[in-house]
């Protein structure tokens, strides 16, 4: 007797493994109307979502920015010719200001081959301080800002931003 409710268990098991799929719809669950929304999540474990001008940058950040009438610029304005070779190299570029104010341009490369970008970096001009952050290097003074450009190295990605204060603006990525 006591072997019956194991047997009728391992039956039921089998069963639910093997029968076919009931495709009849269940009253209760209503169907689906809308493809699901596609998203940015990581498609390997470990693996951080794409940058987007939403997520560069930490959401203190950006509460700061709205309180203070800050808004996104388009199309965002890349100066620097570091910034520009890492938007080419598929870089993502954001501008931010305020009314009748100078903007300020954040660049985030993901994925960036460290030996190609090292000697863009040295033949820019910037130089490995660990200054203000972990992992800046900081480039020669910008002549209209008055002001040097950083960018930060965190694992395999490179941000470019053209204030170093920005540097502990930014949403780590390791």
């Amino acid at each position: 007797m006591s072997a019956i409710p194991t047997v009728l268990f391992a039956a039921v098991v089998l069963v639910g493994c093997t029968a076919a799929p009931d495709t009849t719809p269940s009253p209760s669950a209503p169907a689906a109307t809308t493809p699901a929304p596609e998203t940015s999540e990581p498609t390997t474990p470990g693996a951080q979502p794409a940058a987007t001008c939403d997520t560069i940058l930490t959401a203190e950040t950006y509460d700061k920015f709205e309180a203070d009438d800050i808004e996104p610029i388009e199309p965002p304005i890349v100066v620097n010719q570091l910034a520009q070779q890492m938007v080419e190299a598929g870089g993502v570029a954001c501008t931010w200001g305020a009314p009748a104010a100078e903007g300020l341009t954040v660049v985030r490369l993901s994925d960036a081959d460290w030996a190609v970008w090292e000697s863009a970096l040295a033949d820019a001009g910037f130089v490995e301080t660990n200054d203000p952050v972990p992992g800046a290097y900081t480039g020669p003074v910008d002549p209209g800002m008055g002001e040097s450009p950083i960018v930060v190295v965190d694992g395999e990605t490179l941000t470019y931003a053209d204030n170093p204060t920005v540097a502990s603006w930014l949403v780590p990525t390791s």
